[in-house]
């Protein structure tokens, strides 16, 4: 019996996990695309046709974290009343869930698309995309200006972030993590709020 042909959608979810896991093995250092090739088994242009380029599948496998720790972010329980506290807890548990989950490859991307002059605007992107989810999700309590708060909505954003990649290099714990991101998102929005 012939095996089934992958779509091209579930040929490429394979080439990220064999890149995931390449980078688990060995680091983002010996993650090529003919490596990558090699160990799914599969020929050289068939990694060419989805990623063109080293950073090309740098930034795909990080896109793919952005897209589960949005999840993540979008898909966390709101069981509690709607309030800042809660919202903002929320959204801490969510991204701190959502990083660790992604595991400590997602560390490793996040370093190396530091490096490459061609991914800046790439992170950017990410970065403005989470910046956005926050100020959706907080606007309901505090009015927020996409313009005139961007400062204060980029500080927040990136102590979530900063907190939840020190959780998952293991620095701190989640809960560490998770309560001192809140305790600061909630005093700059107090603060703000004044």
């Amino acid at each position: 019996m012939r095996a089934r042909r992958m779509t091209r959608e579930q040929r490429r979810s394979q080439l990220l996990a064999t890149a995931a896991e390449i980078i688990r093995a060995e680091g983002t250092d010996a993650l090529t695309l003919l490596r990558l090739a090699e160990r799914a088994g599969v020929s050289r242009p068939v990694v060419y046709d989805h990623f063109e380029t080293r950073e090309g599948l740098l930034m795909a496998l990080y896109r793919d974290y952005d897209d589960q720790i949005g999840r993540a972010i979008r898909q966390a329980p709101r069981d509690q009343p709607e309030t800042l506290e809660n919202v903002v807890t929320i959204l801490s548990s969510a991204y701190v869930d959502g990083v660790l989950a992604a595991g400590p490859e997602c560390e490793q991307v996040y370093a190396a698309l530091s490096g490459s002059p061609q991914t800046r605007g790439f992170r950017q992107r990410s970065s403005d995309f989470y910046v956005e989810e926050f100020r959706a999700a907080i606007e309901p309590f505090v009015p927020l200006s996409p313009k005139s708060d961007l400062a204060l909505l980029t500080g927040m954003f990136n102590v979530v972030e900063g907190l939840s990649r020190a959780a998952a290099t293991g620095r701190i714990s989640r809960a560490e993590a998770i309560s001192v991101s809140t305790d600061i998102v909630l005093g700059a929005l107090r603060g703000r709020a004044s």
